[in-house]
């Protein structure tokens, strides 16, 4: 049985590819197949996600609820819990 390892790289010219991290393996022939990977999105910090989404919200007219509002709702829920 031969084990199969999925690692990201670079194809550096039309014969090189460098990969991200080592193989567990010293050497030998090998089978590659090639798939062209997703653009990665750099990652967002949570303030700067959440200012992100509140930009998205505030665009397309979205009212936050107030705190009166959540407050409301959830005294309205505790009470439907019953005894």
């Amino acid at each position: 049985m031969t084990n199969a390892y999925v690692v990201t790289g670079t194809l550096t010219d039309a014969k090189t590819v460098q990969l991200d991290e080592p193989l567990p393996m010293s050497g030998g022939k090998v089978r590659l197949i090639v798939e062209v990977a997703p653009p990665q999105v750099p990652k967002q910090s949570l303030q700067e996600y959440l200012t992100e989404l509140r930009k998205r919200q505030a665009a397309r007219g979205h009212v936050p609820l107030t705190v009166k509002q959540v407050e409301e709702y959830i005294k309205g829920e505790r009470n439907s819990w019953g005894d």
